[in-house]
């Protein structure tokens, strides 16, 4: 495959998740997910901190549809808890980033959701994966740290960035598969 042309173009279903990529009828539940004041760094030229508009969320939802760049994470019965952002399919190494609306937090949805995508990355297109977030936002610190990132230099202000080497990734996923095999998305 054409590096330039990577995708997470499948859905990636786990014992409790299903992340696929939105399509236009996810743009309202995309945008009431990110009516979030957590949620305003990530937007694009929003690292102030003020609250974007609803027309800013909304244009960010129809990018995020249209580009791919990002997968929905919903529960079996399809309802959406959050997303996992993704960039750099086309490089050696892929960003994450993840958001899960506060209602599912403390449930290990981004841990299950993250940890997936990660595999599915190494699995199938050998891509080392670094994570970004915000400095204050100490339980993605701790998931990034968990799933074998360290943390990496990273020049955006307001953010902490983690990396690690694809085979710290192999090795530490290939622990926790031993201790979790449903947790393995499939192929």
């Amino acid at each position: 495959m054409d590096s330039r042309t990577r995708t997470v173009s499948d859905p990636i279903v786990t014992e409790n998740l299903v992340l696929r990529l939105p399509t236009v009828e996810d743009e309202a539940d995309i945008v009431r997910l990110w009516d979030d004041p957590s949620f305003n760094w990530l937007f694009p030229h929003r690292y102030d901190g003020a609250p974007p508009s609803p027309a800013e969320v909304a244009a960010y939802a129809r990018s995020v549809t249209r580009f791919g760049s990002a997968l929905l994470i919903c529960d079996p019965g399809g309802a959406p808890l959050g997303t996992v952002h993704l960039s750099g399919l086309w490089r050696d190494t892929a960003e994450v980033g993840w958001y899960v609306a506060p209602e599912h937090r403390r449930r290990g949805v981004a841990r299950e959701a993250v940890r997936a995508v990660v595999l599915h990355l190494l699995e199938n297109h050998n891509l080392a994966v670094q994570a970004r977030m915000d400095e204050a936002n100490a339980a993605s610190r701790g998931l990034a740290e968990s799933l074998g990132f360290a943390p990496a230099r990273c020049d955006m202000h307001g953010s902490v960035g983690f990396a690690t080497t694809l085979q710290d990734q192999r090795d530490i996923l290939a622990r926790d598969e031993a201790a979790a095999p449903s947790m393995r998305p499939a192929a």
